[in-house]
């Protein structure tokens, strides 16, 4: 009786666990299809093919039936994880494992994804939810440190950052459930295994050769005798970034040449007004004057080429006196008055006035270009400006100072890095939950641009999960440009973030040709 007993009960636990499973997978499909806040428990039964009945004798509640679902799927991916990690050799292929588990159709596919991030939604309202996230993500995080650790004391890359590099590599992974969930159809395993395999190899080189069988390798390059040193990608050469004759070459021929930002008009609302930049070793000053119009100057006093004015913006009352000698100009820069007049014989003022410089005021934005000619810089723009125009930059306000940083490197150095976005996955996970596979490096007669659609995903970071919920619509903006990040690069060194809400600029000012 009791070996009776024992074998019946042993059948009604399994029976019980094979209802619970089916109910599971019913509450995922639910989930997928209706959105976890319309999931109900008839809905689950109907999908089962259940009566809610059953379902709340297996599940006390709803809530239950939710949480019992997130830790199935977190049990079976650590369990598929444990797994393959338990028939790996070596730190080199646990990675790859983890990799190819990530990548397995039975544990990442578009449901499952779905489901998952929809929980993830949820989370920051739910501790229970937020505590089983919290768990698989620090398991993970460990086991990928302890295998990077473990390369780096192994092999000669000792200078490698083990923790900066596998949390690389786990938002890497995290990437393709996004994608997954987000492009079933265009969701490609291969490349994603090869995109992985290619990070590990450049990180520890020569230590990761598996390649996935369904992607040819690339074909290799070879360099002619006597083929300068170049970048197969069409990188710069190296001696460009160090090179002080090409450096100086750059300032005469480009810096000097192309329109430079000062600052916006806003900066400059009363009259005397007025905005300081330097770059390429010249002075410019642009001031508001008595009729309200902008005029550009160079920040030198035709006496002793002392600067007019100092500091990076203030306010003359009714003219602009040289700090040296005293030398007045009037706001339209001529030359109102010279201190002992009578002892600079011949001095005719009306040829002494300040030296002017080409201003030009882009949406709201103030210009000057030092020597040249050529395009306006609406010209140079007007590809962009269909883009541009919807967010009525020139009524902006500036929400505080500007920042300044100097670095110790060649000024083309972060124009090399900002020039694409492939870098943004990893980089700036943030703006990967922001917009993901909607960014777009883009070029229109020859002006670059990019494009980023805030999309509806769910975001793990709690700031741009409330930014997506918070974002409000903006009654002057047409449709497409609702939920639209644009980035507008002006050659050579000035990039536009405009944002819905606002907008930032940042450029890059060479000091020399290592700073």
């Amino acid at each position: 009786m009791a070996i009776t007993a024992s074998k019946s009960h042993a059948h009604d636990a399994e029976s019980r666990q094979d209802r619970r499973a089916q109910l599971v997978e019913a509450t995922m499909e639910a989930i997928r299809q209706f959105g976890i806040s319309r999931v109900t428990v008839a809905k689950v039964a109907s999908l089962a093919g259940l009566s809610p009945g059953i379902v709340n004798f297996y599940f006390q509640s709803k809530e239950q039936l939710l949480l019992d679902t997130l830790r199935t799927i977190a049990f079976d991916y650590e369990q598929a994880v444990r797994g393959a990690l338990d028939r790996a050799r070596g730190a080199e292929e646990s990675l790859l494992a983890i990799v190819d588990v990530n990548l397995d159709e039975h544990i990442l596919n578009p449901r499952t994804a779905s489901v998952w991030y929809a929980f993830w939604g949820e989370s920051q309202a739910r501790q229970d939810y937020l505590r089983i996230f919290g768990e698989r993500e620090a398991a993970m995080q460990a086991r990928i440190f302890s295998f990077f650790e473990s390369l780096r004391e192994a092999g000669t890359r000792t200078a490698v950052n083990a923790k900066a590099v596998a949390r690389a590599f786990d938002a890497l992974i995290d990437s393709f459930w996004e994608d997954c969930m987000a492009d079933p159809e265009g969701f490609d395993r291969a490349a994603s295994r090869e995109m992985c395999v290619a990070y590990l190899n450049s990180v520890f080189p020569g230590r990761f050769e598996r390649r996935c069988p369904e992607v040819d390798p690339p074909p290799e390059r070879t360099r002619a005798d006597g083929e300068d040193r170049q970048d197969i990608q069409g990188m710069l050469a190296p001696w460009t970034y160090r090179n002080p004759e090409l450096f100086d070459v750059e300032m005469e021929a480009i810096f000097k040449r192309q329109w430079l930002l000062v600052g916006h008009a806003s900066e400059l609302d009363e009259v005397g007004d007025y905005l300081t930049f330097d770059a390429a070793g010249e002075r410019a000053l642009v001031v508001r004057d008595r009729d309200g119009g902008l005029n550009a100057f160079h920040n030198v006093c035709r006496h002793r080429g002392s600067r007019v004015v100092e500091g990076t913006r203030g306010r003359c009352r009714r003219s602009i006196v040289c700090p040296f000698h005293g030398w007045t100009y009037n706001l339209d820069g001529s030359l109102k008055s010279v201190p002992a007049f009578k002892t600079f014989a011949g001095l005719d003022k009306t040829r002494h006035g300040l030296v002017p410089l080409d201003v030009e005021v882009w949406h709201g934005f103030v210009f000057v270009r030092f020597q040249g000619e050529g395009a306006s810089l609406a010209e140079q723009l007007a590809p962009v400006e269909h883009l541009v125009a919807p967010y009525r930059m020139a009524d902006m306000k500036p929400l505080g100072g500007h920042y300044r940083k100097e670095y110790d490197y060649n000024w083309k150095i972060i124009h090399d890095v900002d020039n694409e976005g492939y870098h943004v996955p990893m980089a700036h996970p943030s703006l990967q939950q922001l917009y993901g596979k909607t960014y777009r490096d883009l070029e229109i007669d020859g002006v670059a641009y990019s494009t980023g659609t805030v999309d509806e995903r769910p975001a793990k970071l709690w700031s741009v999960g409330k930014y997506k919920k918070l974002l409000p619509r903006f009654d002057h903006l047409p449709e497409r440009h609702q939920r639209l990040w644009l980035y507008v690069g002006v050659f050579p060194n000035l990039v536009f973030a405009i944002y819905l809400d606002m907008m930032e600029f940042y450029m890059t000012v060479p000091l020399s040709v290592g700073r």
